[in-house]
């Protein structure tokens, strides 16, 4: 008797978009489509986080539905205020000033809601399925992926890749979101982590190291739309973020995924009105996927 393949399922980066992750899950769990385990970079870390946990797709569509920027952006200094200190603390003697802030907020809003949301000590070994998250060293580029257990030699790692077992869920998905530029970086031991979305913002190749024998693979940063409007800081830093790793993004679905999900979502990737909107297209996308799916698994 054949084995049934191990399914799993890579959530990407795109901010708001990756609430889209959460309307191809429930269609997932509608259609009878299995997900063994999952990756999330940046955004999808925290879907991936949350399914991994134990929360129904409906659960965390009421979440989300609730969450406002206040919940997520630290506003004890305004932006130009931030960027004025950082221009002042630069022409200082350096050992006349504290540390001088790597992101234009702290992250501790976003730090204490994941916290919350999958508790603060909850590690990687007691989740419910296998997860694996991912974060980028500045210093050096390397793809720091956060997991149960050191996988297997089945997929070759670069040399320069490095798994981490012994850090909670929360603090991985808080280095996986810092997004260059925006939220300060997470410092563990001498690395200095940075969003996944630098060198792998889909993880199917995570997913492979972990075991999977078929990767399904969902792109939420792709918009349909060629030329983006930038009306301020945060728009300018995103699209500048967003061009970076774009580049690379189809050659590793090509060669890690079984099949790719892209939910066209026309939106700005900070837009919170627009929560529900990425999820119906996040199911209108799995929707036109579930045939192909089911085909390549041999599900009736």
């Amino acid at each position: 008797m054949t084995a049934k393949p191990l399914v799993g399922l890579a959530l990407g980066g795109g901010v708001m978009r990756g609430m889209a992750h959460i309307g191809v899950l429930k269609v997932f769990l509608k259609s009878g489509i299995p997900v063994h385990m999952v990756a999330g970079t940046s955004s999808g870390s925290i879907v991936a986080a949350l399914y991994a946990s134990g929360y129904s797709p409906e659960r965390m569509e009421e979440i989300a539905a609730g969450l406002r920027p206040r919940d997520i952006f630290d506003y004890g200094s305004s932006l130009v205020g931030l960027i004025i200190k950082e221009i002042v603390a630069s022409m200082l003697p350096l050992p006349s000033i504290p540390r001088r802030r790597l992101g234009l907020m702290k992250g501790k809003k976003l730090e204490a809601l994941l916290e919350k949301l999958v508790g603060q000590d909850r590690l990687f070994s007691e989740t419910k399925v296998p997860l694996g998250i991912t974060a980028v060293d500045a210093r050096d580029g390397t793809l720091v992926i956060f997991s149960g257990d050191v996988p297997s030699t089945r997929t070759v790692l670069p040399p320069e890749d490095s798994f981490v077992t012994n850090v909670p869920v929360a603090k991985a998905v808080r280095a996986s979101i810092a997004v260059p530029g925006i939220f300060e970086p997470v410092r563990l031991d001498d690395r200095i982590l940075v969003d996944g979305g630098v060198r792998d913002n889909v993880p199917c190749y995570v997913l492979r190291r972990m075991g999977a024998d078929f990767v399904i693979a969902v792109d939420a940063g792709y918009d349909g739309v060629q030329r983006h409007r930038i009306d301020n800081i945060i728009d300018m830093l995103t699209q500048s973020f967003e061009l970076v790793i774009s580049e690379g993004i189809n050659l590793k679905l090509e060669r890690y995924a079984d099949v790719v999900i892209r939910p066209v979502i026309k939106m700005s990737p900070w837009d919170f009105e627009k929560i529900e909107y990425c999820i119906r297209r996040g199911e209108l996308a799995a929707a036109g996927a579930v045939e192909e799916i089911k085909q390549k698994l041999g599900i009736r």
